[in-house]
């Protein structure tokens, strides 16, 4: 009968899950067959769901917030300024990032000016070919129009008034004589004065298209001919309103060859990893049916949620490079379990004792990685959304094929070992002591086991790399020195961890949405090289009806566009665009008074000022009443200026915005909706890491079979985590949508390897702390060292793609994985060793344990596991912690039972 829980120790559930999984295990060995057809074949089917699947582009959606406040703020300006692209269209009045086509255009001789007659001539060349495409449609039906014309990009209509004006600079800036803002059409600037070009180094220009199909296919077919457009004079860079989504299909199918390359190196490393020179004890076919488990994880999960209708993104590209080293890291637990029980017990047996620690174990850490991946779901970014539930999901099938199709396939190789079989050729082969009459080749080659006959005839022999923690390594860390230098070690980590976390970078740029070789990403790179001097424009919309022939509203609003101009982010001199200013202008020049009445201050706004083509532009920044008796709401433009990088368009926005909310206006730019992540990323992954951290430790307390240990985990998974955002401002990744998936990743993979030791520590049936620990490496360490390794390789691959994203996914992961290992591998043992608990002894006994007699046959209860055991011969001195009693003739034979 299973003991109840204690205050001090909470290992109900982990002796219930013990005593669970060593049924089962005897039950898979006995029945293995319909473990290892059913879950393929439920996989199978599900993967018939992959029909359904479809691919979400759009990459403002996936990676701006679902509750970003320029979300909202844009359905104000759409409802109080609706902007017919055919009709009144005005590209700085745009709500939306509406279909555009812009070119940069820099110059290839060695004098870079741009502001030449043979540059000139080539811009119009430019021009003249994009003008002249036809399909599917002329230009002339697809552009975006105003009064029935296309609207001119501003620096094409200036040289369209009179060209010497481009060559001869005989022009203002960055606003022109007649009232035409150049300012975003030239780049690398030197002035003769203030209001006076000297020279430019680059220019661009734009060409507005409805947002309709035609206008989209128009687009295409125009970066279609600017990849043919040959000039031996200038040097052209595309952007379109697409191009971020094309992006993202290409980076996509680049990924699809280096899963292939993943699974190949997995495969090479897990058969390579469970090779031995004895081929009996090999697991060739194993290591091969290992791989087999995540990648019918996957098939499962992408499925499965493509069948419900969930879409596929870029960033979901990413995931099965991440189960298939999870997969790959259970498989090596529950070999490594397996290897150590005895040849001399049945295949039940040994299949009972395997799952009785390894299911246990796996069970942990499949749960931890499920939860923090569910917990990563609540993300308002819609791209992790979807990685974390397409993960999450593949964990749990990944899980339940690892403990159904693996165990029936660790029950047949279970088999053919008792029978004493080659692990590639399955024939019957002798043990190495009995080769000496064969050839050195058979020796080399063919031999191996510890059966003929049926049996045992020579003792089964430690494999290296846990002998060499078992006698060196193990012993060597818990010496007294070593502790020091390892927590000396630890403090100067995690000081530099700290540090960087001051200098973390928050949010993403445009260009690293893009590949590195990609024209896109090349485009950005000369926008933030030559055009950074004036940024985006901002509106601020007052909701309100006011009247605005009062003295008293026009200064309060002058008030506001003092304010805002005040700001160290405004242009100076200040640029505003604000039509009361010109039509009072408007009235002192026609009437020679703006003191006029209500009704004839809109009778000739309404009828005379805004119908002239002059001024007809702010017919867009003006809503009327329905009987046209008040103005219900307006705006204004101001002029950004010197915002280049993430931080400066991040502060921009905040400060706006701050003062715009004291005087209830409604701040808004297209690009506001993407830096909104900004602000998103920090608060969003503190919030996650922290539910995931009660979470685990939740967990932790309910599984791992003492509390202190369970808060152990705790506090080394808070180490790694504060490891990897600190080292990731040094080596060039920001915190952004794509380190929040991993930040939460690493979660589960830092309470993975912790839990890993802790479980082996916890059940170790040594008393003193520095023996329990080697006994935990010396269980555990390899194949932890092997499921880091895994993981680490089935994601290198990623680091060729050539894509911010998925180069931070590497380096994150790297990072995780190589603190993980430190910690569960270095830091962990020695802080058991120091303050773990200690067995069964008194915690204060200090005197080393002497020869313990015992009477053969007698049967114990393990005070660890709460399971039976029986004594089958004497114990004598135990001077060698770590050395499993299989493996030792210093140790009695402890028999499970």
């Amino acid at each position: 009968m299973m003991r109840s829980c204690t205050l001090e120790r909470l290992d109900c559930i982990h002796r219930l899950l013990h005593d669970l999984f060593s049924h089962y295990g005897l039950f898979v060995s006995r029945h293995p067959l319909p473990f290892l057809v059913i879950p393929v074949l439920v996989a199978c089917l599900m993967g018939i769901g992959l029909l359904r699947l479809q691919q979400e582009t759009d990459a403002l959606y996936l990676f701006t917030p679902r509750n970003a406040r320029g979300k909202s703020d844009r359905e104000t300006v759409q409802r109080l300024f609706p902007m017919n692209d055919s009709t009144n269209f005005d590209g700085r009045r745009l709500s939306t990032y509406g279909a555009y086509l812009f070119a940069t255009i820099t110059s290839k001789s060695t004098d870079s000016s741009v502001m030449r007659a043979d540059v000139l001539n080539e811009i119009l060349r430019l021009d003249g070919l994009l003008r002249s495409i036809e399909f599917p449609m002329p230009y002339s039906q697809v552009c975006a129009m105003r009064s029935g014309q296309c609207v001119n990009d501003a620096l094409l209509e200036m040289i369209e008034q009179d060209n010497s004006r481009y060559v001869n600079k005989q022009f203002t800036f960055p606003v022109t004589e007649d009232g035409l803002f150049i300012g975003e059409s030239f780049g690398g600037l030197s002035f003769v004065s203030e209001n006076h070009i000297e020279d430019a180094l680059a220019v661009k220009i734009r060409y507005w298209l409805q947002e309709s199909s035609v206008g989209y296919e128009w687009q295409d077919e125009a970066v279609h001919q600017l990849a043919k457009f040959r000039s031996e004079i200038i040097l052209v860079e595309s952007f379109t309103s697409r191009s971020l989504d094309n992006e993202n299909s290409a980076i996509t199918s680049a990924v699809l060859p280096l899963f292939i390359l993943a699974i190949a190196v997995l495969i090479i490393f897990a058969v390579m990893s469970l090779l031995m020179l004895d081929w009996v004890q090999s697991k060739v076919y194993v290591g091969l049916l290992g791989i087999a488990c995540p990648l019918l994880a996957v098939l499962a999960s992408f499925g499965l949620l493509s069948a419900f209708g969930l879409e596929f993104n870029s960033v979901v590209g990413g995931m099965p490079f991440l189960i298939i080293g999870i997969g790959v890291d259970d498989m090596f637990i529950i070999v490594e379990a397996f290897r150590h029980t005895s040849p001399e017990d049945s295949v039940e047996k040994r299949m009972e004792k395997t799952f009785a620690d390894a299911a246990v174990s796996i069970t942990i850490t499949s749960l931890t990685d499920f939860l923090g991946f569910m917990i990563g779901a609540i993300s308002v970014f819609p791209a992790v959304f979807a990685f974390c539930i397409f993960t999450a999901v593949a964990v749990i099938f990944d899980y339940i094929l690892q403990i159904t199709f693996f165990a029936a396939c660790m029950a047949y190789d279970a088999r053919r070992e008792d029978t004493n079989r080659h692990s590639c050729t399955m024939r019957v082969v002798l043990p190495r002591s009995l080769c000496t009459d064969k050839h050195p080749s058979y020796r080399l080659f063919c031999s191996g086991g510890v059966k003929h006959d049926g049996q045992v005839i020579e003792q089964r022999k430690e494999r290296l790399a846990p002998q060499l923690i078992r006698k060196y390594y193990g012993p060597l860390l818990v010496r007294r020195p070593v502790k020091v230098l390892v927590i000396a070690l630890w403090l100067f980590y995690f000081g530099i961890s700290v540090y960087g976390c001051t200098q973390i970078e928050q949010g993403i740029e445009l260009k690293n949405l893009a590949r590195d070789d990609s024209e896109v990403h090349r485009y950005f790179v000369k926008e933030s090289q030559y055009f950074s001097l004036y940024g985006p424009e901002v509106s601020f919309t007052r909701p309100s009806p006011a009247n605005y022939w009062e003295k008293a509203v026009q200064k309060e609003v002058d008030r506001e566009i003092a304010d805002i101009v005040a700001s160290r982010y405004a242009s100076s001199p200040p640029i505003v665009t604000w039509w009361l200013n010109y039509y009072l202008n408007y009235l002192n020049a026609t009437r020679g008074t703006t003191d006029i009445s209500n009704a004839t201050f809109l009778e000739i706004l309404q009828n005379e000022f805004l119908s002239q083509d002059r001024y007809a532009q702010f017919m867009l920044d003006i809503r009327f009443s329905e009987d046209n008796s008040i103005v219900e709401a307006t705006r204004f433009f101001v002029q950004t200026s010197h915002i280049a990088g993430a931080t400066l368009e991040k502060d921009m926005m905040v400060e706006f915005r701050d003062i715009a909310d004291k005087h209830g206006l409604v701040p808004y730019q297209p690009l506001f909706v993407f830096y909104d992540h900004y602000l998103a990323v920090l608060s969003n992954t503190l919030q996650n890491i922290g539910i995931a951290l009660g979470v685990m430790l939740v967990i932790a307390l309910l599984i791992i079979p003492h509390p202190w240990c369970a808060v152990l985990v705790v506090l080394t998974t808070v180490s790694i985590f504060v490891g990897v955002i600190g080292l990731m401002s040094f080596w060039d990744v920001d915190l952004d949508f794509i380190t929040m998936i991993t930040l939460i990743m690493c979660i589960g993979f830092s309470v993975d390897f912790s839990a890993h030791i802790t479980y082996a520590f916890t059940v170790s049936r040594s008393k003193k702390r520095d023996d329990r620990s080697v006994d935990a490496l010396y269980q555990l360490g390899y194949p932890t060292v092997q499921g880091a390794l895994s993981t680490i390789l089935a994601v290198v691959p990623l680091s060729f793609v050539g894509s911010y994203t998925f180069r931070s996914f590497f380096k994150t992961i790297f990072l995780v994985m190589v603190l993980s290992l430190f910690h569960g591998f270095v830091v962990f043992p020695v802080v058991l060793s120091v303050v773990g608990v200690r067995g069964k002894s008194e915690a204060g006994q200090k005197q080393h344990d002497k020869e313990l007699d015992v009477t053969e046959g007698s049967v114990f209860v393990s005070y660890e596991t709460g399971s039976k055991y029986q004594i089958v011969k004497r114990m004598r001195d135990r001077r060698s912690p770590g050395v499993s009693e299989d493996d030792s003739d210093d140790f009695t034979s402890i028999v499970y039972v």
